[in-house]
């Protein structure tokens, strides 16, 4: 059996390559090959571009990596005519993915969509192509089932693959040793929007909390040296983790977190968080036109009202940032209160063993 696989973003790679995993240990035979980034490539899975290593996002970005993205499509092609694959799953990164579904199911190739882009956050168009050239969805969001039944896209509730990474840890709750933590994306593009707002707020709760440190998980040295290179940093104060080292997250106190799948993270560690999101002036326009959702944090969709406060574009500043956060820092009881709040909501999110089921019901349908 032959598979084609396509991750656009860190994220899509981490999942992707666990998917992988999954999928050799229950068809040792499977041949994969695609687009992806380092983690895939790792698990020995042929990997043509490592596309998510970029990732380019936005609205502008992929303007400017055209080139790169059509000579991929036209790989992909080549591919599907060459060597007929069984069938392709996308994950996430809607944009881009979406054209190579069109291609696959040109070819007659199903197509399996992998942790679902937000759909019910944007206009209905994203759900229509979806049901057009996808075969299934598997989502990891409970409520994103219902919206595809609704539109009449086959889909399956499967978990959420976090639950099966994170371990369960105590949850930090020290009423006077504060740890901040910084999280302001993974990418480089996010990185240079809200570090410098993330940590000058960090400093002003310093001044106000002396013995306070700064957690900063990271996914690379490279965003490492990157941080340090570009940023001006009391290196003493600071602490870099990798991205992946949950015991060491868990001690954050709270943190300032830019809305993605680190605020799912967070939740699943019980970790009281603010949400903040900021792009470009051109990004924030088309955006503003395009989503629907209340809210941009996914704790605060899944509960359905604000657990966790959020600030959007012009309001992520270091003033507004630090001063939410000295409200919180300064009463226990709102600590407390997110605390739990977070782990009620972090049912929501279903069992651990995502991922075998969503190899099991890959190998299903591509068999048939």
């Amino acid at each position: 059996m032959k598979i084609f696989i396509s991750a656009g973003d860190p994220s899509g790679d981490l999942h992707g390559a666990n998917l992988i995993k999954e999928l050799k240990v229950q068809n040792p035979e499977v041949g994969i090959s695609g687009f992806g980034g380092s983690k895939m490539a790792n698990t020995g899975a042929e990997i043509f571009d490592k596309i998510a290593d970029s990732s380019i996002i936005g609205f502008w970005e992929p303007v400017k990596n055209l080139a790169r993205l059509k000579r991929n499509l036209n790989l992909a092609e080549k591919f599907f005519i060459k060597n007929k694959p069984e069938g392709l799953i996308i994950i996430d990164y809607y944009g881009y993915n979406i054209h190579l579904a069109k291609l696959a199911k040109k070819h007659k190739i199903p197509v399996i969509y992998y942790i679902s882009p937000q759909v019910w956050a944007t206009r209905g168009g994203r759900i229509q192509k979806i049901k057009k050239f996808v075969k299934k969805v598997l989502v990891i969001f409970p409520f994103e089932k219902e919206i595809y039944e609704r539109a009449g896209v086959p889909s399956e509730f499967v978990g959420n693959p976090l639950l099966g990474l994170i371990p369960n840890l105590p949850i930090s709750q020290s009423p006077n040793l504060f740890n901040i933590g910084i999280m302001p994306g993974s990418r480089i593009q996010e990185i240079n929007k809200h570090f410098i707002p993330f940590y000058e707020a960090y400093v002003k709760i310093n001044n106000v909390f002396t013995d306070i440190k700064a957690i900063i998980p990271v996914f690379s040295d490279k965003i490492k040296n990157y941080i340090i290179n570009n940023f001006k940093l009391d290196e003493k104060k600071v602490e870099f983790v990798m991205h992946g080292d949950y015991e060491k997250r868990s001690k954050m106190s709270l943190c300032i977190t830019s809305s993605g799948t680190a605020t799912v993270e967070n939740m699943i560690l019980g970790v009281p968080m603010l949400i903040l999101y900021r792009t470009s002036w051109l990004t924030y326009q088309i955006a503003k036109r395009l989503i629907n959702a209340k809210f941009i944090g996914m704790p605060n969709i899944l509960a359905g009202r604000e657990i966790c406060p959020e600030l959007i574009q012009n309001e992520v500043t270091a003033e507004k940032i630090s001063e939410k956060c000295l409200e919180i820092l300064k009463n226990n009881q709102i600590l407390t209160k997110m605390r739990t709040e977070l782990v009620e909501t972090n049912k929501k999110l279903g069992e651990a063993g995502t991922t075998k089921r969503a190899a099991k019901i890959i190998l299903e349908d591509f068999s048939v």
